[in-house]
């Protein structure tokens, strides 16, 4: 016999009544709790934090902040960076409670020193450490920090080939006592080589290559010795006499990789020169070549030899008639001030052939620094000519890729130091403190 058991509906309805309520209850105690909480916040914003108004504050360095010589690691030889003409105090602007601040431009003096962990590797570096964007880097042949926004130097001895005591002369060079000589025409056919062949790093890559990197910036370093160059790269040593080497003073020379985003869309050309020659090549195209020599060319031509006013005339003269496709375009810039050597010896700045460029696209650009053997130096400009040349401008955009701004006196003194630097000669070139950044990314 089966029990069978069943609620009455009195008791039935009872429960349901019963669940009803407990519902409403909670959906009453969210709601409470969610109203008591906007009240708290809207207390607290408005009789405790207050509408705070956007403020600037304007921190100014102190004067006697340490000098830009007394880096703690020793032969990374630090400074600070400064714009050639800058006449500003230094200081940081911090906007508080703004979500965005439009900011003019500012002109920073740092010649007293600015604590902004911003240094001058004067290997040579002078170069503003902004982070992986915008940092890093420096003028001359750069620094020895790697990262940020520079492109990356290698630095080859001719006159030697192999690595560490495997190291041996190379046939561009001949022995002399405790030195080896440089064989000056064979050591320009291979320059040549590279220059006409696709800047190919397999024709260097059978010479000395130290094992140094440095990270360029720009491209501005006033007359050195030859001597700095290993010494910045860290097979040479300013303490010992220049027959007691790594690598001896000559036949070296520096080659810069990277690539580059265009700030703006229009038509450009480089500006520049070097001792013994600049080169550069931009979007796989030599673009500009300049100094003592034209390697292109070859030692064995006429127009080689680019410090003899008589077969510099006669390369300008074959490129303006269109004799000389290769550097079409080409001309030499005297107007600017301070030229000094470079306008004594070699009539002013090699200007070079024109590219165009889209704002935002990216391309491969490299820069060599050539050098024979005893003084040497170089700067690098670039000029929009979208809207036509100016060859008569007083001063013209450093070529950068970052907020770098170099110093000529602040390179000078620190070459000064490592006893490289040539006081007879040096050079102080103006600059646009403006320029645009062509941002290097990997």
């Amino acid at each position: 016999m089966a029990l069978h058991i069943q609620m009455s509906e009195e008791a039935e309805a009872e429960l349901r009544k019963n669940a009803m309520k407990n519902k409403l209850s909670s959906i009453a105690a969210c709601v409470l709790f969610m109203l008591l909480g906007f009240l708290v916040l809207y207390l607290s914003a408005v009789f405790i934090v207050g509408d705070s108004p956007v403020s600037f504050l304007a921190y100014t360095a102190p004067a006697d902040d340490a000098p830009p010589t007394n880096n703690p690691v020793p032969k990374e030889l630090t400074s600070r960076s400064s714009p050639a003409s800058s006449a500003v105090a230094p200081s940081v602007i911090v906007a508080t409670n703004a979500s965005a601040v439009a900011m003019a431009p500012v002109e920073i003096d740092m010649s007293d020193g600015l604590s902004l962990d911003a240094s001058l590797d004067l290997g040579m570096g002078m170069g503003t450490d902004l982070g992986d964007g915008l940092g890093s880097g420096g003028s001359g042949l750069g620094s020895g920090s790697s990262g940020g926004s520079a492109l990356v130097g290698t630095f080859y001895d001719l006159k030697q080939t192999g690595k560490g005591r495997a190291r041996k002369m190379s046939e561009l060079a001949t022995k002399e006592g405790n030195t080896y000589k440089l064989k000056r025409n064979e050591y320009y056919e291979v320059i040549s080589n590279f220059l006409n062949k696709g800047w190919q790093a397999s024709i260097l890559s059978r010479y000395y290559e130290s094992d140094q990197k440095l990270h360029a910036s720009n491209f501005y370093m006033p007359v050195a010795l030859a001597r700095y160059a290993p010494i910045a790269y860290k097979v040479g040593d300013n303490k010992k006499p220049e027959n007691q080497w790594v690598c001896q003073p000559s036949g070296w020379c520096c080659v810069y990789r990277g690539k580059v985003r265009a700030p703006k869309t229009g038509t450009f050309r480089f500006i520049g020169m070097g001792d013994d020659c600049l080169a550069v090549r931009f979007n796989r195209k030599l673009v500009l070549e300049g100094g003592y020599r034209l390697p292109s060319v070859g030692p064995k031509s006429p127009k080689f030899q680019l410090s003899d006013a008589k077969q510099r005339e006669n390369f300008l003269r074959d490129v303006r008639s269109g004799a000389d496709r290769e550097h079409k375009g080409y001309e030499l810039i005297n107007t600017i001030e301070g030229l000094g050597v470079w306008s004594r010896e070699l009539g002013g700045l090699m200007a070079g052939a024109e590219f165009k460029v889209k704002e935002g696209e990216v391309y491969p650009i490299e820069i060599m620094v050539v050098e024979e053997g005893g003084k040497f130096g170089f700067m690098l400009f670039i000029e929009d000519i979208t809207n036509g040349k100016n060859s008569k401008a007083k001063k013209y955009d450093i070529f950068r890729t970052n907020f770098s701004a170099p110093s000529a006196d602040e390179v000078n003194a620190l070459l000064k130091e490592e006893n490289s630097n040539d006081p007879g000669n040096q050079i102080s070139i103006p600059y646009n403190e403006d320029s645009p950044i062509w941002t290097a990314v990997p």
